[in-house]
């Protein structure tokens, strides 16, 4: 699948997120329902969930048959990933949270005969309602080598580092550039709680 067509298919998420709004708000996780509409992002969709501090893998589509060894739902997506990697990601996960933003992805996926293939990725957060904790909803296409029926890859998309990283603009703005400036510091020692983006960013803002 071509980067044209990976596009179009996170714009078909974000359309539908974009259905759901009904205020300066974002929807409500509880909203997330997928219609018709979404046919054509269903295989690939992976729905991420903050739990406690913790990112959980939740519905993963059945397009991504041979690109995982395991089904990891339910399970941490931080266990996925390098500890290096889990402070960046957890001030991503709040940036989109709090700005209101979605975000687009590359990575490059290897095929099992050792050949990358670009993916890109989209990305569009939920709000935390009475039942559930915030989502990202994420499309993660097939990548530019994969083949209709074969998509089998030689490691977890999910553990692939990004090639590129963009928050999207959903209406609402992005996050200042000082935000990925804070991923850059070292992180906290691991037994403290995930700092809040927007308390650091106020506080690093002269008044």
């Amino acid at each position: 699948m071509n980067k044209d067509q990976q596009i179009e298919l996170g714009d078909i998420l974000v359309a539908h997120w974009r259905s759901l709004l009904t205020c300066e708000c974002l929807p409500a996780a509880g909203k997330f329902r997928p219609d018709a509409s979404l046919k054509p992002v269903l295989p690939y969709l992976l729905i991420l969930e903050i739990v406690d501090g913790d990112v959980k893998l939740g519905l993963i589509g059945p397009g991504h048959d041979g690109r995982l060894e395991v089904n990891p739902m339910g399970h941490s997506y931080l266990d996925t990933i390098p500890a290096e990697r889990r402070y960046a990601t957890m001030m991503r996960v709040q940036a989109m949270l709090q700005h209101k933003c979605g975000a687009r992805i590359e990575i490059e996926e290897e095929m099992t005969n050792g050949e990358l293939g670009a993916a890109y990725l989209t990305v569009v957060p939920y709000a935390a309602d009475d039942t559930h904790g915030a989502y990202l909803v994420t499309v993660v296409p097939p990548n530019t080598l994969a083949e209709a029926g074969d998509t089998a890859t030689s490691s977890s998309f999910l553990s692939r580092p990004f090639k590129s990283f963009e928050y999207l603009d959903l209406g609402f703005g992005t996050p200042p550039a000082l935000a990925e400036k804070i991923m850059g510091v070292d992180a906290p020692s691991p037994d403290l709680q995930w700092p809040d983006l927007k308390t650091l960013i106020d506080e690093t803002v002269p008044s």
